[in-house]
């Protein structure tokens, strides 16, 4: 073997065993409360929650939740998801959820926060959090 033939293949080696070390140490964390595909879920809680056109907390911060399940009847709600100070729903801010509407939040998608509601009237909706 030449010389060219034995650095070659230790830069070769080195490389392999830089990007093994890297893809070992840089990998992607899951969210912190996040559902991953084909885990099962378990109904946690499920309430019936009075909301109007005052702000109330649906669902408290948490580090466990795989989704939450909000149902409206008669009025369409604001949401917020988040425990950022000034993260309060209203008339104009929030996620809008339709009336008559059941939606699934997934914890992927919208972390597992608090959840605040406001109502466009006062109304009595159903809640539910799995885990």
């Amino acid at each position: 073997m030449t010389s060219k033939t034995v650095t070659s293949t230790a830069v070769i080696l080195a490389l392999v065993l830089v990007c093994g070390l890297m893809a070992s140490i840089i990998r992607a964390e899951p969210a912190s409360g996040a559902s991953f595909p084909g885990s099962k879920a378990t109904v946690a809680t499920t309430s019936q929650s009075a909301v109007g056109t005052t702000a109330i907390t649906l669902f408290a911060s948490s580090t466990a939740c795989t989704s939450r399940i909000v149902t409206t009847y008669a009025q369409p709600i604001m949401l917020t998801f988040s425990d950022v100070t000034g993260q309060t729903p209203t008339g104009t801010f929030g996620a809008i959820q339709a009336a008559s509407t059941t939606v699934t939040y997934d914890a992927e998608i919208y972390g597992c926060d608090r959840v605040k509601a406001y109502s466009y009237g006062s109304q009595t909706i159903t809640i539910q959090e799995n885990r």
